[in-house]
């Protein structure tokens, strides 16, 4: 069965971001008013491509989860700090993290080198926000939820066919679920969908799970490799987003802490 990664002990680089740091970027709401988010600094150059490094041992790929540099206001991303809890040694990481990345995106094998021993993936939600549209075709609710199923459906082919290419004998793979987000920054992007969207996104995880748990119960044909699960709706709050999805400052480094761990556990460095 998948562990879920708030079930392994911590063990060293374990830091805390405290939810009443004036310093930490977040967006917040005083005395019942929106407080909007200053626009970030940091220019964003999309689809910008990094050269893979063939001598990493830890490799990620996936979306603005890992690369949020854009909304942080520091420069840094999700991997970034990652990397910084090791003593900045980027020789042993692979970035190939792209904010707008969709799960089509990553399954390029090349994308990861042949010595990663670890790969975190933090892929579906661009794709689950492309079909958000499907939400408001119909009052059915029950046509609604089949078109939804299928769409899900699709997208989980797909995430299996990347984790297909990706396999390798002993590798660990670290599968990042998606997040409820802050949908309130905007209600306007969400109106009459929110609750809807939140449902998805739980059906979206519980494949997740269920994808994870079914390649690690094939002892026979995983070559030793490992399937887990970190699920961000257990240390995300609304505190932790540049706008209604995005990552800041304190959600960044709260998914690095998490990974870091999931790394040492793992004894990958």
């Amino acid at each position: 069965m998948s562990k879920g990664i708030d079930d392994y002990d911590v063990i060293g680089n374990d830091w805390y971001i405290n939810e009443n740091d004036v310093n930490v970027s977040q967006t917040v709401f005083e005395n019942n008013t929106f407080q909007e988010t200053p626009k970030t600094t940091y220019n964003k150059s999309w689809l910008t491509k990094n050269k893979v490094n063939n001598e990493a041992v830890v490799s990620f790929i996936g979306d603005s989860v890992l690369d949020n540099k854009a909304y942080t206001k520091t420069g840094k991303s999700t991997v970034d700090y990652v990397i910084d809890s090791f003593d900045n040694k980027r020789i042993n990481f692979n970035d190939q993290s792209i904010d707008g990345y969709t799960i089509y995106d990553c399954v390029d094998t090349n994308k990861v080198n042949d010595k990663s021993d670890a790969v975190v993936i933090s892929a579906g939600g661009n794709d689950l926000l492309a079909s958000m549209p499907l939400l408001g075709v119909t009052d059915d609710t029950n046509i609604t939820m089949g078109l939804m199923n299928s769409e899900l459906d699709k997208f989980m082919y797909a995430y299996e066919t990347m984790l297909n290419n990706l396999r390798r004998k002993g590798r660990k793979f670290l599968l990042v679920t998606c997040y409820n987000g802050n949908l309130a920054y905007n209600p306007t992007r969400f109106n009459s969908v929110d609750n809807s969207s939140l449902a998805i996104v739980s059906m979206w995880n519980d494949r997740l799970y269920s994808l994870a748990n079914r390649l690690n119960s094939y002892p026979n044909t995983n070559l030793g490799q490992s399937f887990d699960v970190l699920d961000t709706r257990n240390f995300m709050s609304v505190k932790c987003y540049y706008n209604e999805i995005e990552p800041n400052e304190r959600g960044a480094k709260r998914i690095a802490k998490h990974i870091t761990r999931w790394i040492n556990y793992n004894g990958v460095l």
